[in-house]
């Protein structure tokens, strides 16, 4: 059950990763013609799944912790499913903008879901490793569809436009990632809370055969199965998730700007949109390959470690990107720049879940999740203007001071992390 568990949830994010990539696709074919459109257009259109996400993440967390993360994941797999062919038959940008902003209300929501649920069934040694690597085959959504796309461009089967065909794919893997979910239980940590202790008990035979729910543990435990150092614990939740809140903020400038606007940057190098877009395409295997390489030692190290030395990468591999116009070089230094990028955001996701407990659990990873969400609004609008003004290197200024107050906050305020320990 734990294998075919990690086997949903890998393919509903690569869903999720690569609905979110199309943001990236569109960038660079709506930036060139014959599908040029003004800049203003383009930033509203690319920023419209963000809004979407704002929404979504803020009313799943508490849904998921109402009613349960299972019902909360298939409800956004359905959702996704269904604007996805939405996108693909939209007649126009004005159609497709407002479609892309209903799809972030279940895009925004998916992935945060999975950290929590994943999180309440798997064993907490290997709990990181485990997560990692699911989204590591997660992450081969993107590269997956934008060289789909790539391929599709001259050919146009059907006489349908490549990006169409990029949302009907979307389409078809949502149906069968929301089928596999409907065939997972709900979380019997999450039963157990809501007193529910019969379907608990239905819920963990699933696992193991048994039915047998773990004793309450003893006194001499409750200090081993500490979720986080007692300076974290003492503070109050409103605190600890505003904490977490900042930290999310403060992420989509790399962490989405960059994959997002790659595209146009390689454009507004002079490099014509099929190279562009074969770039971005070997860009975005840095994520499979940083994830994988990460969940080798992921439960060994500290998570706020992992998050500050992560952040440092990037800031250096990002302006290497900026600066350089050879093929080899952008290639290289897109890969390393999405590989960091994705293990720091992985880690994210797991640093948060760890860090509450589990009747707060989806409201601290869904929450942040929002923020992050809004973030990512103003990125498309604040970045690609000021990279059609002043060029790429200015615009991963920006990027590189949003990556510097990540580490500072991380530092000051932060937890170590619950790397290999038990969560409540």
């Amino acid at each position: 059950m734990h294998i075919f568990i990690l086997f949903a949830s890998a393919l509903g994010l690569a869903i999720d990763f690569a609905e979110v990539a199309i943001g990236g696709i569109l960038s660079a074919l709506f930036s060139a013609p014959p599908n040029k459109v003004d800049p203003k257009t383009l930033s509203v259109l690319l920023a419209a799944v963000y809004i979407g996400a704002v929404v979504g993440a803020s009313l799943s967390g508490w849904l998921a912790d109402r009613y349960g993360r299972r019902t909360v994941m298939i409800a956004a797999g359905i959702i996704i499913m269904l604007t996805a062919v939405a996108a693909a038959i939209a007649p126009d940008v004005a159609m497709l903008t407002v479609v892309r902003a209903l799809s972030g209300l279940a895009l925004g929501a998916y992935p945060p879901l999975v950290a929590t649920y994943l999180t309440d069934v798997l064993p907490a040694a290997r709990r990181g490793t485990l997560i990692m690597m699911t989204a590591a085959i997660g992450t081969l959504g993107p590269p997956a569809l934008i060289m789909l796309v790539r391929y599709l461009t001259p050919l146009e089967p059907l006489g349908i436009q490549s990006w169409r065909w990029a949302f009907w794919v979307c389409a078809a893997g949502a149906v069968i990632s929301t089928a596999m979910v409907w065939l997972i239980p709900e979380s019997p940590r999450w039963l157990a809370r809501q007193g529910r202790t019969e379907d608990a008990k239905r819920a963990l035979a699933a696992f193991s055969g048994r039915s047998t729910l773990a004793p309450p543990p003893t006194p001499d435990r409750l200090h081993e199965i500490d979720i986080a150092a007692d300076t974290w614990e003492a503070r109050s939740f409103a605190v600890r998730i505003g904490f977490l809140i900042l930290v999310y903020f403060l992420t989509p400038w790399s962490t989405i700007g960059f994959p997002l606007l790659s595209g146009a940057v390689l454009v507004n190098k002079g490099i014509n949109v099929n190279d562009s877009l074969l770039y971005v395409a070997v860009a975005n295997l840095g994520p499979t390959a940083g994830t994988l390489l990460a969940a080798l030692f992921i439960d060994r190290l500290e998570r706020r470690t992992a998050l500050v030395v992560c952040a440092a990468a990037m800031i250096i591999v990002g302006f290497a990107f900026s600066s350089t116009a050879t093929p080899i070089g952008l290639m290289a230094s897109g890969l390393i720049f999405n590989m960091m990028s994705a293990i720091l955001l992985a880690v994210l996701v797991i640093y948060a879940a760890e860090l509450f407990r589990t009747e707060e659990r989806a409201r601290a990873t869904s929450w942040p999740w929002a923020s992050r969400g809004f973030g990512a609004i103003l990125v498309p609008i604040a970045l690609l203007p000021l990279l059609q003004s002043h060029g790429p290197i200015v615009m991963f200024a920006v990027v590189g001071v949003s990556l510097l107050a990540l580490i500072v906050m991380l530092l000051a305020f932060g937890a170590q992390g619950a790397a290999g320990r038990s969560v409540r």
